[in-house]
């Protein structure tokens, strides 16, 4: 019995370890625009978006304090090709709350 209960806490905590180690990793669209040195993007705001309410509310839902946000913006500092291109157009990284890599290896930047 003792050893079954071993092996069952073992199994928890490892699964435990994973799970916190996979909320902490940038999403595959932090990583590819973190790495492309040319990224071609779009910027939206969320109120322009009209077809998709369900995105236009996940959106306002998040949090600036939310670790996706915070993941993104880092993501956005370590590319100065983009953040020397967002600063050109006066936006500021701290606005930017959401990416998404469309098909073609572009970006839709959405901000507040």
């Amino acid at each position: 019995m003792k050893r079954l209960i071993t092996v069952c806490m073992t199994g928890l905590l490892a699964t435990a370890a994973l799970a916190g180690t996979s909320q902490a990793a940038m999403s595959a669209a932090d990583r590819a625009l973190a790495a492309d040195h040319n990224p071609r993007f779009l910027l939206m705001r969320t109120d322009e978006i009209e077809d998709h309410v369900s995105l236009q509310d996940y959106l306002n839902d998040l949090s600036p304090q939310s670790q996706e946000v915070k993941d993104l913006q880092v993501a956005i500092r370590e590319n100065p090709v983009l953040t020397k291109e967002l600063k050109a157009q006066d936006v500021e990284i701290r606005n930017v709350i959401y990416a998404d890599e469309a098909a073609d290896g572009s970006f839709v930047l959405y901000m507040r």
